[in-house]
């Protein structure tokens, strides 16, 4: 988990020097 995420910034997912996926952050949800 990572703190202070805003909604509008991009998350990618890499193995390695390869990209595997990504996209734009929507919103957020607070821990239970």
């Amino acid at each position: 988990p990572q703190r202070a995420v805003t909604p509008g910034q991009a998350a990618v997912f890499y193995d390695g020097d390869r990209v595997l996926g990504g996209g734009y952050i929507q919103g957020t949800a607070l821990d239970p």
